[in-house]
């Protein structure tokens, strides 16, 4: 099965840009594209692993390609969810998998 097949999940990475203001810090999230990817919600055993780590988790995302995310300078959109990167990004083969929280 092609990876085409599997990642069917659309997901828009956005930038994270702060303007300090004299109300003080506005945040605002700029989309930097939409992309395919496959979003699995983790099971029990990874949340563990992950709570005894002192992190939160809540999915694993599959991207194909090199996809470079900034920890706390992007974060996902998947349907009605927001998704944070709680690591970096690892390259396995021709994929990028993030491991995300929803926020």
């Amino acid at each position: 099965m092609s990876l085409t097949n599997i990642l069917k999940d659309r997901i828009q990475i956005q930038l994270r840009t702060a303007t300090l203001t004299s109300m003080g810090e506005t945040v605002t999230w700029t989309p930097m594209g939409d992309f395919y990817a496959r979003v699995i919600p983790v099971d029990a055993k990874t949340r563990s692993v992950y709570q005894q780590l002192n992190s939160e988790v809540s999915h694993r995302v599959v991207m194909r390609g090199s996809v470079p995310l900034n920890l706390g300078l992007n974060r996902l959109k998947w349907l009605d969810k927001t998704l944070e990167p709680i690591e970096p990004s690892k390259q396995i083969r021709n994929t990028t998998v993030i491991m995300v929280k929803e926020v």
